[in-house]
């Protein structure tokens, strides 16, 4: 399936998409997400509703932000496309409301707040343990949306997480079965 609900999240669209990159640029259209779509090769990209009643799909990550701002390029955006069709998406509601720290590939550091997780499944790359990803959808702080892998992130509540990640911690290369 390469479509899947996501909860409802009002959010801001750049024009600049509603007209195919000819005009609109620095121009914003409120919207609501409300589903999550995924094809191989393709950054993760949504289904909206416009406040004029229109509907929209296949909006790229980079075009979404929580209020306007500048820009954030597309490579800034999310670390790697979706890795298939394949997926869920859910809110956990144990990140719900978390502070958070995304390092970009830019290395800057950018602050936000959680919004989903997509879990890929039923995939090559998702299967492999060093390779498996998530997705967490991050609304930033400076209003574009990101979608970030666990080892990119660092989350923040003061009332129990003194952020100190072990920065030689490994990624697990095993797959652990009973049978196998």
């Amino acid at each position: 399936m390469l479509l899947r609900e996501t909860p409802y999240l009002s959010c801001f669209v750049r024009n600049e998409f509603l007209f195919d990159e000819q005009k609109g640029h620095g121009e914003f259209t409120p919207a609501v997400v409300f589903a999550f779509r995924a094809e191989p090769a393709r950054v993760p990209m949504f289904q909206i509703m416009l406040d004029s009643g229109a509907q929209w799909a296949r909006v790229p990550i980079h075009m979404i932000c929580s209020k306007p701002c500048e820009p954030l390029p597309i490579e800034q955006s999310c670390w790697w496309d979706s890795y298939g069709y394949e997926f869920t998406v859910v809110a956990l509601p144990f990140l719900k409301g978390h502070a958070v720290t995304a390092l970009g590939r830019d290395k800057q550091i950018r602050k936000g707040n959680y919004l989903f997780t997509v879990d890929w499944m039923k995939t090559g790359w998702s299967e492999v343990p060093d390779q498996h990803k998530n997705h967490h959808v991050i609304a930033l702080e400076s209003g574009p949306w990101i979608a970030y892998p666990n080892n990119r992130l660092v989350w923040h509540d003061p009332s129990w997480i003194t952020p100190a990640p072990n920065r030689e911690w490994k990624t697990p290369t095993r797959s652990y079965s009973v049978e196998g």
